[in-house]
C-alpha cells in the first residue's frame, strides 16, 4: 500500500493517530505540485480530515461537516461547518477571495461571515455579514491529488483533506458565494 493510500485508510478508520503528520509529511516530501500548471485541481469540496490545530473549528469531528468549497476560475472559497447528517446548504459560513501568490501559497480575504440556515417558506434564512476588519491569510498548497490535499496555513497549521463528490452541494455553494461576492467590491 503506498503513502496516500494508507493516509487516506488512517483519515477514515483512525483520524487522530499519530502517523497521520508523519504520513502527511512524506507526501509533501514528494510532491509536484505547481498552483501555476495544477490550480483547477483545487476546485470542488474538500473535507478537513485532520489538522494539527488544537483549535475545535479546525479538528475533525465525526457529527460536523468542516468543509472547504473552492472555485479557483471565480476566485472564490467558502468554508463551511454543518451538520454531518443534513445533505442541505446550512451552517457557519466564511465567504473568501483567493489570489495565487507564487507557485504553492494562495492569499485567501475573508470577506462575509454567519449562518447559512433552514428555508423557511420560499426564503432562505442567510445571516451573513460582511467583514468590516481585514482578515486576511494564506495557504500553502503542499500536496495535490485527484482524492487528497495537504497544505499549510499561515500560522504554521498543517491541514489534511479528503475531496469529496457532492455536485449539488458545490452548486449550491457556488450560488451563495457568487450572490456575496457581487455585492463586494
Amino acid at each position: 500500500m503506498n503513502n496516500e493510500s494508507y493516509l487516506n485508510k488512517l483519515l477514515h478508520e483512525k483520524p487522530n493517530s499519530k502517523e497521520i503528520l508523519l504520513l502527511a509529511k512524506e507526501l509533501e516530501s514528494e510532491s509536484k505540485f505547481k498552483l501555476s500548471r495544477d490550480i483547477e485541481n483545487l476546485k470542488g469540496i474538500w473535507e478537513l480530515r485532520w489538522s494539527s490545530s488544537n483549535a475545535p473549528f479546525l479538528s475533525y469531528s465525526r457529527f460536523i461537516d468542516n468543509l472547504q468549497i473552492l472555485n479557483p476560475s471565480k476566485s472564490s472559497a467558502i468554508n463551511l461547518l454543518k451538520p454531518r447528517s443534513i445533505k442541505t446548504l446550512i451552517g457557519t459560513g466564511i465567504i473568501a477571495k483567493l489570489n495565487p501568490m507564487n507557485d504553492i501559497r494562495i492569499g485567501v480575504k475573508f470577506i462575509y461571515a454567519g449562518l447559512i440556515g433552514p428555508k423557511i417558506g420560499n426564503t432562505k434564512l442567510k445571516v451573513l455579514t460582511e467583514i468590516k476588519k481585514d482578515q486576511i491569510g494564506w495557504l500553502d498548497i503542499t500536496y495535490l491529488s485527484n482524492k487528497l490535499r495537504i497544505c499549510r496555513g499561515d500560522k504554521g497549521t498543517i491541514f489534511v483533506l479528503k475531496k469529496r463528490e457532492d455536485e449539488k452541494l458545490f452548486i449550491k455553494c457556488e450560488e451563495l458565494i457568487d450572490k456575496f461576492s457581487m455585492t463586494y467590491q
